[in-house]
């Protein structure tokens, strides 16, 4: 039976001197960082650095970018000790490709945004113009300009009435 787990795996805290960036790292990383590093100021660590043996990052670049830009002098790290080389350099590039497999459903994510007290837009935009449905069609691409309307509002009942009536004549609110 294959291993599923590594059940050495330990967290461990490593010096962000000590840690060296992959040279080969194909990933253009560098508008996620200032995303990446608002994650780590809100909600904290909660996803390792993983580095090989020799302290070489295999997964989390931008989280070790976030890091320096955070100025932190030390960060959570996973040793994949128990990975071949040829199997940490298939895992560098499976961990970011696999993500690219997958889609938002929109209306899911408009009632998960709805329901969070938090400044979402640090994390980036989330347009819903160009809202996918969930089946396998081919998707055209299309241009469109866009042009936003800031409406203030004196109290948070008369700003989910206005979110609602906008919403309802079928435009794409973003709630501030």
């Amino acid at each position: 039976m294959p291993l599923l787990y590594n059940d050495r795996m330990k967290v461990v805290i490593k010096k962000i001197s000590e840690i060296k960036e992959y040279e080969g790292n194909p990933r253009i990383n560098k508008e996620a960082i200032e995303p990446v590093a608002q994650s780590i100021k809100a909600f904290g660590w909660q996803q390792p650095i993983v580095i090989d043996k020799n302290d070489v990052i295999v997964c989390g670049h931008t989280r070790y970018r976030a890091a320096i830009k955070l100025k932190m002098e030390t960060v959570p790290c996973v040793i994949a000790d128990n990975l071949t080389d040829d199997e940490i350099k298939a895992y560098r590039i499976a961990d970011n490709k696999t993500s690219e497999f997958a889609d938002w459903d929109f209306s899911k994510l408009q009632i998960e945004l709805d329901a969070i007290d938090l400044d979402m837009s640090v994390f980036g935009e989330f347009d819903f113009s160009d809202t996918h449905d969930t089946n396998d069609a081919p998707k055209e691409f299309a241009y469109n300009e866009k042009f936003g309307v800031v409406i203030d509002c004196v109290n948070e009942s008369e700003q989910r009435a206005v979110f609602d009536f906008v919403r309802n004549a079928g435009y794409a609110p973003r709630p501030r």
